[in-house]
């Protein structure tokens, strides 16, 4: 009876941690799925960011957590290792993730366990962690909405500022444009429409986190705006864009003239001297 006691302690303790264990790993991939595909694989290649397989041969569990809560302050901290990885995908700064300790171990445990069944050469599982094209079944129609969406023709659902308040493109039909931030010609090719999706859906730079935290864009106007980027991309070398800047300048100076003009036109025989002038100079001729 001893023995039987000890053997059914041992297959409930072993069964239990198998629970555990499978309930942590669904968590990991819900986490993963929510937070983390939009720009990393695991086994299908570089993305927005880097190939997760195997990566815990790279770094300690301990870095990982922390990298992936706050990858700017373990930056700033001067750590070389997270400071490389933001200059080699093009100084893109990963988002930091409201994630508990917990919760980003439960990632890195579902990296772990997939990492294993990519490297044994089930390519299937490994693809199978990369995020769907959001273009796949869009039309110029989308194109010319992202367009109005990016001019600000057109106003955000949620009220957020437009695209070119701070960006400029290489596009003939954008007559004008902001020069605050970076030029997005070829935002598209770098980033791919799961790079520039996922920044439009959380942004990582904080002036545009900023601006859009309490004003996020909805899901068709990230496939309209991404859209709109990747026919910018395609199309830049068909593109002339002139600059302004000289004509308006010009423009300026002969509207400031042509005002001026008109003022001595219409005030020509305006009284060019105080009310009480002929008062006081009748007054002084008369005391003479």
């Amino acid at each position: 009876m001893h023995m039987k006691h000890i053997s059914l302690k041992l297959v409930v303790t072993i069964t239990g941690f198998i629970f555990i264990s499978s309930g942590h790993s669904q968590e990991g991939q819900g986490l993963f799925q929510t937070h983390c595909i939009t720009c990393h694989t695991i086994g299908g290649g570089k993305l927005v960011g880097p190939d997760l397989i195997n990566i815990e041969d790279k770094q300690s569990r301990e870095w990982l957590v922390s990298f992936i809560k706050s990858s700017q302050k373990k930056i700033k901290s001067g750590d070389q290792a997270a400071l490389a990885i933001y200059l080699e995908f093009n100084k893109i700064p990963m988002p930091d993730q409201p994630l508990t300790d917990q919760q980003a171990m439960a990632v890195l445990d579902y990296i772990a366990s997939t990492s294993k069944t990519a490297s044994s050469g089930n390519a299937a599982s490994a693809t199978s962690e990369t995020a769907p094209d959001i273009l796949a079944g869009t039309s110029p129609a989308n194109i010319q909405q992202g367009l109005l969406l990016f001019t600000g023709k057109q106003r955000l659902i949620n009220c957020g500022p437009s695209c070119g308040a701070c960006h400029r493109v290489k596009d003939d039909r954008v007559f004008t444009s902001g020069l605050l931030a970076k030029e997005l010609t070829q935002s598209f090719e770098t980033l791919g429409s799961v790079g520039v999706a996922s920044i439009l859906r959380n942004p990582p730079f904080p002036v545009m986190k900023a601006a859009f935290e309490k004003h996020p864009l909805t899901e068709n106007e990230v496939v309209d705006l991404t859209a709109y980027l990747k026919s910018v991309s395609d199309e830049r070398i068909y593109q002339h864009p002139r600059d302004y800047n000289a004509l308006f300048g010009i423009s300026g100076m002969f509207v400031f003239v042509l005002v001026l003009t008109g003022i001595y036109i219409l005030y020509f025989k305006r009284k060019k001297l105080a009310v009480n002038h002929e008062i006081f100079r009748r007054q002084h001729q008369t005391s003479n």
